[in-house]
């Protein structure tokens, strides 16, 4: 019994401590430190070699933000994978191979005696020297670790060097704007046990009457901007390219985002699309598809003057010629060399400009003049009545964010998965607020007005919390009738 004991608390020690050395950077860590799984699994030598096998899996999964469903996309095209795209996964998570490979050897050295396995060479046996070697190439090999997301050595001992300069800035964005609801408990479950539960939280195929996770019946794929704003004569077109929409894969937080922005609201036409968001350029991505509909080259946009562009790619925006164009973006005009829009709207507010209206600053890592007094106050920023195009890019909502508002939407404590996170918590309420502003804006329309309202990207969190969003953005086409 003793001997069983013995194999039983080194299985458990070794699973954990390689874990908390190569996958301490992963989703479960945020929970605890020894996993409840382990205690089991490493009852029986196979099931813990499965486990290993498991977690690892499913430690790249979680890395993505994906689920197991993930695993039906990569059987299905098995042979048309982009292996290099694959290997290079690998190599940016070779943590997750440094666990997999020592703690399976390590163990399978250390109860070798068990099954009388001999291995020799020139005479002398291997046993437990080697796995006493295999932990101190895996220490040197998490050290000297060739992944691009980990420092080596030589860069950290260089960082050192500039510690006490750099510790007041790093604090502030590794600890203040990304504290998670990490729990620092002694247990944890494992990236596969969490992984399995989200993949059937987020289940479109749960049984009837508990289909809260799921696809919104009364979206559909998007077509282009130019059709349906164009489809009749509109007077004012407002555009809010609203900064990281929180478009939570929990539908009662998403209705709940939405019916802040049509409450106290009659007799709307609402028009609700989906549509891919550019993964290469993200927010300019999102600008330049509005502008053209259409592929066209983000180098050249990037450079050129925002009316030369137009012209030169026939973008639709430019074949609208009737209306007072105003640009406004809450933030310095000089970020991504936004200035060059000038040459094409008629009026471009930024941030510099914003604060002579006296408008209140929004203090966060990407500090702006707050959008909801933006949008309370958008009749100081157009002057004209009738006939006007403005395009609003927001920035209060770029995470790491800080609260815009105190007012509590929801009780974060109690709701999945805003439970998670405080900058999950964050981001949600801020978005219930602005969208209780949006809601104040329309009630300002005139029949004949359009409010065009998306997302430039999900919420760009770390792959492993990405899980808890619509990899795709909401269109809202809102106008009175």
């Amino acid at each position: 019994m003793k001997l069983y004991l013995k194999y039983y608390f080194f299985r458990v020690f070794s699973v954990n401590i390689l874990a908390l050395v190569y996958l301490s950077d992963t989703y479960s860590f945020d929970f605890g430190f020894i996993s409840i799984q382990s205690l089991i699994y490493s009852i029986h030598l196979y099931l813990l070699y499965f486990f290993i096998f498991f977690e690892s899996v499913s430690a790249f999964i979680s890395q993505y933000g994906l689920d197991f469903h993930f695993y039906k996309l990569i059987f299905n095209n098995f042979l048309t994978l982009n292996y290099d795209y694959v290997g290079y996964i690998f190599y940016e998570n070779i943590s997750i191979i440094y666990y997999l490979v020592f703690a399976t050897f390590i163990i399978f050295y250390l109860e070798k005696k068990k099954y009388e396995i001999n291995f020799k060479f020139k005479s002398y046996t291997i046993n437990q020297k080697f796995y006493l070697f295999s932990f101190i190439l895996a220490f040197i090999l998490s050290i000297i670790n060739p992944s691009l997301s980990h420092l080596s050595l030589i860069e950290r001992i260089k960082g050192a060097t500039n510690m006490w300069t750099e510790l007041d800035r790093n604090f502030d964005y590794e600890v203040k704007y990304y504290n998670q609801m990490v729990k620092n408990n002694l247990f944890r479950n494992e990236n596969w046990f969490n992984t399995l539960n989200y993949t059937f939280i987020y289940s479109d195929n749960l049984p009837a009457g508990s289909r809260k996770l799921v696809k919104i019946d009364d979206y559909k794929y998007f077509g282009n901007f130019e059709k349906i704003i164009t489809q009749k004569k509109f007077n004012n077109i407002y555009v809010i390219i609203n900064e990281s929409y929180p478009n939570f894969r929990n539908q009662d937080l998403k209705k709940n985002l939405f019916q802040k922005i049509v409450l106290n609201n009659e007799s709307l036409n609402i028009q609700k699309f989906k549509k891919k968001w550019n993964r290469s350029v993200t927010t300019q991505g999102s600008e330049m598809e509005f502008f053209c509909d259409k592929e066209v080259d983000y180098n050249a946009f990037q450079k050129e003057e925002l009316d030369i562009f137009l012209d030169k790619n026939n973008c639709w925006i430019n074949n609208i010629k009737d209306k007072n164009f105003v640009y406004i973006h809450s933030y310095e005009e000089s970020f991504f060399n936004r200035s060059r829009y000038k040459n094409f709207f008629d009026k471009s507010y930024f941030s510099g400009d914003l604060k002579k209206f006296g408008f209140s600053k929004c203090i966060q890592k990407f500090s702006g003049v707050c959008d909801h007094d933006i949008l309370n106050n958008m009749d100081m920023l157009v002057n004209k009545k009738n006939n006007n195009f403005v395009v609003f890019l927001t920035v209060n909502n770029h995470i790491p964010v800080e609260p815009i508002t105190y007012k509590q939407y929801i009780n974060c404590e109690k709701n999945f998965p805003l439970n998670l996170s405080k900058q999950f918590c964050t981001i949600y309420n801020n978005q219930m607020f602005f969208n209780e502003n949006i809601s104040k804006f329309i009630s300002r329309l005139e029949k004949n007005d359009l409010l065009v309202l998306f997302s430039d990207t999900p919420p760009m969190f770390s792959g492993k919390r990405r899980i808890h969003f619509e990899d795709t953005v909401d269109i809202y086409f809102i106008s009175r009738i």
